[in-house]
């Protein structure tokens, strides 16, 4: 496992084993007191606490797989188990959300309202102060990993601040003589339950569904590459997200003629090295050398192959020249068409004239449509 790796995971393992910690106190203390104090918010925010435990249990396990390196059936790794984590949480949160806010209509309806206890406040801002502290510092270490699911975990301690802050609310109204308050609190951290866990549930089947980067990031991508000496031109620009990492693929257009296939190996390797340094998120880069733009896909049939090729055309060009004046074969291949560099002997010439020779080679082509034109040199 790489250095960044396992950072990522220590950091995730230490955030979630405070927030499980944090989550189990203010669950025993909110559940307890709010059936001693007879606040039904109290109670429901308690419920909604002791939920945050399975969902640390789910960040757990999400965060053990993903962290695992890739294998046969994974060859992108595992960085899917966080982003179906991250779903999980959300869809969790809204089932919690519905059932919070289907209880307090349910006791609002049945007028099944009494005056809370007094010290049932302090629970209440005890609450507040604990989530807002785990918000801060969970958010934070998300930050630094970039991770969503930590993100959405820190979040997702935000939402139980606001609940309590509601349920604070809810039990000073219910002191002021109206104990209705006190479900109808309830049914304001529903809302936001429900529509916290939405958001993230929505980004996460976005991931799923393979997502990419915003039009503004694609662009400095674009620039960057751009910026490379030997690139010519790119098209086929195209991102997708797994778990906060970005993994990408690119066609980028180079010279046909004066770049060897080691230097346009190089630009590709160029490409990847200034993507990684300038793009942090960026974990995956593939990059595809062209020669030429041309259209998106496909094409409708292949050009012969070097083999094919000359198999035919040797034999006609030992008409013209022995083999043995034929020192190189360059093929430059094009969408439609294919150009060949010849290079000869430079003693071929003390027995042909360079005119006559080229007449005869390109004769020898003519029976063969995808060849545009022949070329000879000499060495």
């Amino acid at each position: 496992m790489s250095s960044d790796l396992l950072e990522r995971h220590k950091i995730t393992k230490k955030a979630n084993l405070l927030s499980t910690i944090v989550n189990s106190l203010l669950a025993l203390m909110k559940i307890s007191l709010g059936l001693l104090g007879s606040s039904s918010a109290l109670f429901a925010d308690g419920i909604h606490s002791l939920a945050d435990l399975l969902v640390n249990a789910m960040v757990f396990v999400a965060n053990h797989y993903s962290r695992l390196d890739p294998d046969e059936n994974h060859p992108y790794g595992h960085w899917r188990f966080e982003t179906v984590a991250t779903f999980g949480l959300g869809l969790f949160l809204v089932l919690v959300g519905l059932g919070i806010g289907f209880d307090a209509i349910y006791r609002i309806t049945h007028h099944l309202t009494d005056k809370p206890d007094e010290f049932t406040i302090w629970v209440a801002v005890i609450s507040i102060l604990a989530n807002e502290s785990l918000f801060r510092y969970t958010l934070n270490l998300a930050k630094q990993i970039n991770s969503d699911l930590l993100k959405a975990n820190a979040w997702h301690s935000r939402s139980d601040s606001w609940a309590s802050l509601i349920v604070l609310a809810g039990l000073l109204g219910a002191f002021a003589g109206f104990p209705f308050l006190d479900e109808v609190a309830a049914l304001v951290v529903a809302f936001f339950i429900i529509r916290m866990g939405g958001n993230w549930g929505w980004k996460a089947l976005e991931e799923l569904s393979d997502a990419g980067l915003s039009q503004d990031e694609l662009k400095k991508v674009e620039q960057t590459i751009m910026s490379l000496t030997g690139v010519k031109h790119l098209h086929q620009l195209r991102t997708r997200k797994m778990a906060g990492r970005v993994f990408l693929d690119v066609h980028v257009l180079i010279e046909p003629y004066y770049v060897s296939a080691s230097e346009g190996h190089f630009v590709a390797q160029s490409v990847q090295v200034i993507l990684a340094k300038n793009f942090p998120d960026i974990e995956d880069v593939t990059v595809h050398v062209d020669t030429e733009n041309h259209p998106e896909g496909l094409p409708k049939h292949l050009l012969p192959e070097r083999s094919v090729l000359l198999n035919e055309l040797m034999p006609k060009w030992q008409n013209i020249v022995p083999e043995s004046m034929v020192l190189r074969t360059i093929l430059y291949y094009f969408e439609a068409h294919l150009e060949i560099n010849l290079t000869l002997s430079l003693s071929v010439l003390e027995q042909h004239k360079h005119e006559s020779l080229k007449e005869q080679f390109n004769a020898s082509i003519l029976d063969h449509r995808s060849i545009s034109s022949i070329t000879l040199v000499y060495g």
